[in-house]
């Protein structure tokens, strides 16, 4: 095991035996620790000040363990990290420009791939799992508009921090849902995890209750390579385009408000550029095209937490205030979210057979804010993802994910997640066990 990952171990195991010593109200240097928004603090009232300045400075690392104990090709185990060192520069505040802000991030991913060196399957196991080491993430400029109804970002972007992705979903381990309906990337080009690409895109919202999100995104799959480092500038449209759109309807997002939340979200994309037949690679169709639904539901609920966040991740925020921070997809502070029982569901459907390895997808849970007393901001989760794949790959039926954990919320900014997954004909083919894995997840805010 890596150095680097045995300390950070340690230090989760050193905090989770301090959280059980101290309370965040006995006055001690501990418990002080403990209630700051953050590992680090505030850097001796420095991290405030620039703060006040209109500048933001976020860090998060983010691991997942994983092994399986049977089934897959083989057994095997092993670790993934993701660290993201991100800045938010709020222009208004910093220079008088009003709505603008700058948004800039760094990545580094470790650690091996256990779905695919040893399981053999297709939604892994780990999701913070990234191919490569490091890279240049985010670099875009935003620009609220209309009372901050309408809000433009331009520049190298992510497409999976907005669109055909959930907050709820990243209370699972698995990358076949956590943060994103995997299948999209296992179809096109869809810049996540470690990926940008020059793009643009504008957010319209009229109302709360309301969303609209379009963009544009240069698909170029050189430019994605782990030996790029994510600082290849180049920009080929010819080489692929990705125009995609969704829309959002959300009700109840605020604790002043006493109904049960939720939302629904349909979206729809297409990719501009040649794609390899399944069967027969040498010859290419041209374009592809895929659309998805998604919804959560609260069944019932308690009293609505109090949110120790920062201002930016509340269940209300609007488009405009999130884009003046970088996208840090595992954040470490527990959800703006009430007491309760959530249901949730998505399906993802790309009728083109011939190119798309995965035809659809479909997907759903359960999650139970607080389920115990006196652990307000835990989650329990339980999930299902299955997808299917074409009919062109005739060996390959579906690949069936059953995902149950508890997120142990230990303090503003770190949190352990022991969690199983049992997948079912991995990478859809029967003939391979069904493989029985246990994992486990924790994220630090720095």
């Amino acid at each position: 095991m890596p150095k680097h990952v045995l300390i950070v171990a340690v230090a989760c195991v050193m905090v989770t035996t301090t959280v059980r010593q101290g309370s965040a109200d006995d006055g001690s240097p501990i418990a002080s620790w403990l209630a700051q928004r953050t590992a680090t603090g505030t850097w001796g009232g420095a991290r405030d000040a620039l703060e006040l300045r209109g500048v933001s400075v976020e860090l998060g690392y983010a691991a997942d363990f994983a092994g399986n104990v049977s089934g897959g090709d083989r057994r095997g185990s092993g670790y993934a990290g993701f660290a993201v060192a991100g800045l938010g520069v709020d222009l208004e505040k910093l220079v008088g420009l009003h709505g603008t802000a700058l948004t800039v991030s760094g990545l580094w991913a470790s650690g091996r791939d256990v779905s695919e060196e040893d399981i053999g399957n297709l939604f892994a196991v780990q999701e913070a799992f990234a191919p490569g080491d490091v890279y240049l993430g985010q670099l875009a400029l935003s620009q609220a508009l209309l009372d901050d109804t309408v809000t433009v970002q331009a520049g190298r972007l992510f497409a999976g921090d907005v669109f055909a992705t959930s907050p709820l979903w990243n209370y699972y381990v698995s990358g076949g849902i956590n943060a994103n309906l995997n299948s999209i990337s296992s179809d096109i080009f869809f810049p996540v995890m470690q990926a940008t690409t020059w793009g643009a895109r504008v957010f319209y919202q009229p109302t709360k209750e309301w969303g609209f999100i379009a963009g544009g995104y240069n698909t170029d799959p050189t430019v994605a390579a782990p030996s790029r480092h994510g600082v290849d500038f180049s920009l080929d449209m010819s080489k692929g385009a990705l125009t995609i759109a969704q829309v959002t309807y959300s009700h109840n997002q605020s604790r002043d408000l006493t109904g049960l939340p939720g939302s629904v979200t349909l979206g729809g994309y297409y990719g501009r550029g040649r794609f390899p037949q399944l069967d027969d690679p040498t010859r290419t169709d041209r374009g592809n095209y895929g659309l998805y639904l998604y919804f959560d539901q609260m069944l019932f609920r308690g009293d609505w937490l109090e949110f120790p966040g920062p201002e930016h991740l509340r269940a209300d925020a609007s488009y405009a205030v999130r884009g003046k921070h970088p996208y840090i997809h595992q954040h470490a502070a527990p959800k703006d979210r009430a007491h309760g029982l959530t249901v949730w569901g998505a399906v993802f459907a790309a009728p083109r057979e011939v190119v798309n390895q995965q035809m659809v997808q479909v997907a759903g849970g359960l999650l139970y804010h607080g389920m115990f007393p006196g652990r307000d901001h835990d989650v329990t989760a339980v999930g299902v993802i299955s997808g299917i794949f074409s009919d062109r790959l005739p060996r390959q039926g579906a690949e069936t994910v059953i995902e149950v954990n508890h997120r142990f919320q230990l303090t503003r900014w770190f949190y352990v997640t022991p969690d199983f997954q049992y997948v079912i004909h991995p990478n859809g083919f029967g003939s391979v066990g069904n493989a029985a894995v246990f994992a486990g997840e924790f994220a630090i805010a720095f």
